[in-house]
């Protein structure tokens, strides 16, 4: 065997070594970050809440105090709603594609080793030397290096970022929306419970004035001076509101178990409803002044501005493409036979590039985008209309329950004067307890009545808040 032949040899056997031993250490690391993902999954299966943002797992329900003020029952809302967590999920994914979006503005560093065993023809890469064999020796070749890339100018992707941006806000308005839709459903719910609890507690009250009068009756039967028939009159009054009474605790229990479930926790009854704030203030409205607040404050026509803007830009990134991009690279590293028999070697060099024809992709890209800000902005004219629609309807709202209210007060303190009057003929004698009874079933409508109305009230001024986006300003205290 000749020098040369003995040479190619030991340096194939050194290059085989080399190459064992490499491949030996990326064994290694694998196994090693194998059995670091068994512990893992050892760990969160035993710990299954691991890993898991707060807020996000599963949650236990929260109990519900004995007197729930509407401050606490929107504090527990805000605090359960899936709403405003789907809401917040949307916010996440708007952040990450605006994370996504930006990096393709910074610089992007990364790492990478090879470590081949070639055997390559001379002839295909273009080396014919006479006397000298079509294909080489077998050889080793090792590569191992940094990279680093950086657009120096990218329009389009600057656009595409600002636009990103643009989504990203739009996604926090709609979390604010969110969490005014949580405080006016609790409101709502909560006024239920309240107008269910004020009916069983004006029915508790007419059905003991009933009783009171059964009881006169029956004592002026037995001294000879009423017939039978008026006390069995009175005992079936008793009996037809004690059975509305029934049935408004019924529904008073209902309301409140609406409520829990709306405020996502323990679904309860054992709790009670006492808080006159749920009702809202009186307090004068402009209606030109409402509309305006409206416009400046909703959330939601914020967020559909926002996604105007964004499809906006989402157009200047799509026409930005036809630009030149330039930008710089360099890598620098290892290069040579093997990982210990190598050489510092460098790569530093800048680009220039920009379309010529793209086969129309950036034509439809445009027309794509152009679509989108149409679809977004016939979106938020609509809005517009749907909130100066909503305003205007709920000042007129308020004051129509004003009169209700107004009104369906001053019918019951008649109703109560008339039932005093009619029980003083009765104890004198002048007439029998049908005045009495008629009597009491006026008052009956007319604390019913009372009660709608104050519902209706509380209602209508929740939708005004609601309606120029300050829900949460005015009910969470």
């Amino acid at each position: 065997m000749n020098l040369d032949g003995k040479c190619a040899q030991d340096a194939l056997r050194r290059t085989t070594k080399d190459t064992r031993r490499f491949i030996a250490a990326l064994l290694i690391v694998f196994a090693a970050t194998l059995a670091s993902a068994q512990q893992t999954g050892r760990t969160s299966a035993q710990n299954p809440s691991a890993g898991v943002p707060q807020g996000m797992g599963a949650t236990t329900a929260q109990d519900l105090p004995r007197q729930l003020t509407l401050s606490d029952a929107i504090r527990i809302a805000l605090t359960n709603s899936s709403i405003l967590r789907t809401a917040q999920s949307r916010l996440d994914q708007a952040s990450g594609r605006y994370s996504q979006s930006r990096s393709a503005l910074l610089p992007q560093i990364g790492a990478g080793a090879d470590q081949a065993y070639l055997k390559i023809n001379l002839q295909g890469l273009g080396i014919d030397i006479p006397g000298v064999e079509q294909t080489s020796a077998p050889f080793g070749s090792f590569d191992a290096r940094v990279f680093l890339r950086q657009d120096l100018l990218n329009i389009a992707s600057m656009q595409a970022w600002k636009s990103s941006r643009a989504s990203q806000d739009a996604s926090h308005q709609q979390v604010l929306n969110a969490r005014e839709v949580v405080v006016l459903n609790v409101v709502g719910a909560y006024l239920q419970a309240l107008r269910a609890k004020a009916s069983r507690d004006t029915l508790l009250e007419q059905t003991k004035l009933a009783t009171d009068l059964y009881k006169l009756t029956d004592d002026r039967v037995k001294q000879g001076v009423s017939s039978k028939l008026e006390a069995n009159r009175a005992l079936q009054q008793v009996n037809s509101l004690e059975q509305q009474r029934q049935e408004s605790e019924q529904t008073y229990i209902a309301a409140k178990l609406s409520l829990a479930n709306a405020l996502q926790a323990r679904i309860t009854a054992d709790f009670e409803v006492d808080d006159a704030a749920a009702y809202g203030v009186e307090a004068p409205v402009d209606k030109q002044a409402a509309v305006q607040t409206a416009l400046t404050a909703r959330p939601d026509y914020r967020a559909a501005q926002a996604g105007v803007n964004a499809a906006e830009l989402q157009v200047r990134s799509a026409k930005a493409q036809r630009y030149p991009v330039l930008g710089a690279g360099f890598s620098d590293g290892q290069s040579g036979n093997s990982p210990v028999n190598n050489v510092n070697v460098f790569r530093l060099a800048a680009t220039l590039t920009f379309p010529i024809y793209t086969s129309g992709r950036i034509s439809g890209q445009i027309a794509e985008a152009q679509g989108a800000v149409r679809e977004a902005q016939s979106a938020a004219d609509q809005l517009r209309s749907q909130i100066e629609s909503e305003v205007l309807a709920a000042i007129s709202g308020v004051e129509w329950a004003l009169k209700e209210v107004e009104t369906s007060a001053g019918n019951v303190k008649l109703s109560r004067e008339e039932v005093e009057l009619s029980r003083q003929r009765f104890t004198q004698g002048i007439a029998d307890n049908t005045e009495v009874v008629n009597a009491q079933d006026r008052v009956s409508r007319a604390d019913d009545a009372r009660v709608r109305a104050m519902y209706t009230l509380g209602l209508a001024r929740a939708n005004l808040a609601r309606a120029i986006g300050a829900a949460e300003k005015t009910y969470r205290k």
